[in-house]
């Protein structure tokens, strides 16, 4: 989205590695880290843009302690960022708070330009998985012109489905404009969907920008920016607005996957069927840190906004709950459909 909600522990883990931007900081690893000026430029990040400022008084506290306790002596690179994000994630779990050495991000390894290697398709499947029910399994939303591209192709030339399945259990987040291509197809009329709820300074320096149709500020103080995302109709009218939808869901269903998820679910359009997903809510960017290191920085929230009730620690709950490996053919049965001939891999 022009949000960055890449789950990057996720990722880490996952690709050879929720913010589709890199931080601006050079590659070429400083021959000796320097903990405190670190720790120093680490700890003013989470104050100034942390997203829950109560937070960060603790964040700070772990980090002095482990500083002054020599936790980080000797210590350079990957093991220093790894040390450094242990810390902070034991004082408080944050699935998206992460910190990178030099020459990488949240996907990984960096070339010299500081891009990742991205996989080249994020539509890991698409199509018709049986006569009449359309099936798409993305990866991530990258918000690049070929994912999008794809994405459009597949809603224009199964719009005619009977069903549709959107499979996010292999989803690690990424940016709102995919999204909302699949929205404009499943949703009759203009609907409120979910809030995001942004610090001030952040907001002005990562996400300020132009509102549109599908996200504008409702509301703002000294404490927060209020945005609301919502569904609007391609021109010419939703083509699958009356459509069964079933979204499926897994542990492994994260950030911007959970927002997709969570949406279908409150506005009542989908049923999510599988297991509850990972629980990543928060938000934000990469920024640059100290000599060459950076880190991914949660700025925001989303949340339900009837309810006010988000995700992030609880995940999103299924519908219709039953084990992440077999939600497939639990819909294909209900459908009418035979089961799926591959097994879906990495659950």
């Amino acid at each position: 989205m022009k949000r960055n909600i890449v789950l990057a522990a996720a990722l880490a883990a996952i690709v050879p590695a929720y913010s589709m931007a890199q931080a601006d900081t050079s590659t070429a690893a400083t021959a000796a880290a320097r903990p405190s000026a670190l720790v120093a430029a680490l700890a003013m990040r989470i104050d100034d843009y942390y997203v829950d400022p109560a937070v960060t008084r603790i964040y700070r506290a772990a980090l002095d302690k482990a500083l002054d306790e020599g936790a980080f002596d000797g210590m350079a690179g990957d093991a220093l960022a790894a040390k450094l994000k242990s810390v902070l994630q034991a004082a408080h779990p944050d699935l998206h708070l992460s910190v990178y050495a030099p020459g990488t991000g949240m996907f990984g390894k960096e070339d010299e330009d500081g891009q990742p290697d991205l996989p080249a398709n994020a539509l890991e499947a698409a199509g018709w998985i049986a006569p009449g029910i359309a099936y798409v399994r993305p990866f991530a939303f990258f918000d690049r012109e070929s994912d999008v591209e794809r994405l459009q192709k597949f809603m224009d030339e199964h719009s005619n489905a009977r069903a549709l399945i959107i499979d996010l259990r292999h989803h690690h987040g990424g940016e709102l404009r995919e999204m909302d291509i699949i929205f404009s197809d499943l949703f009759g009329a203009p609907t409120d969907l979910l809030t995001m709820t942004t610090r001030p300074v952040a907001w002005d320096r990562f996400e300020r920008k132009a509102p549109t149709q599908w996200l504008s500020v409702i509301a703002r103080d000294s404490t927060m920016v209020k945005e609301m995302h919502r569904a609007v109709p391609r021109a010419g009218g939703a083509r699958m607005a009356n459509v069964p939808v079933y979204v499926l869901t897994s542990r492994g269903t994260a950030s911007a996957g959970e927002h997709l998820a969570l949406a279908m679910k409150v506005s009542g359009r989908a049923t999510l069927i599988g297991d509850t997903t990972r629980g990543a809510g928060h938000y934000g960017d990469a920024v640059e840190l100290a000599d060459g290191y950076s880190m991914f920085i949660p700025y925001g929230d989303t949340v339900d906004p009837k309810s006010g009730k988000g995700w992030e620690g609880d995940g999103v709950a299924p519908d219709i709950a039953v084990p992440a490996r077999e939600a497939l053919d639990y819909v294909l049965e209900k459908l009418g459909a035979p089961k799926a001939s591959t097994p879906y891999p990495a659950i």
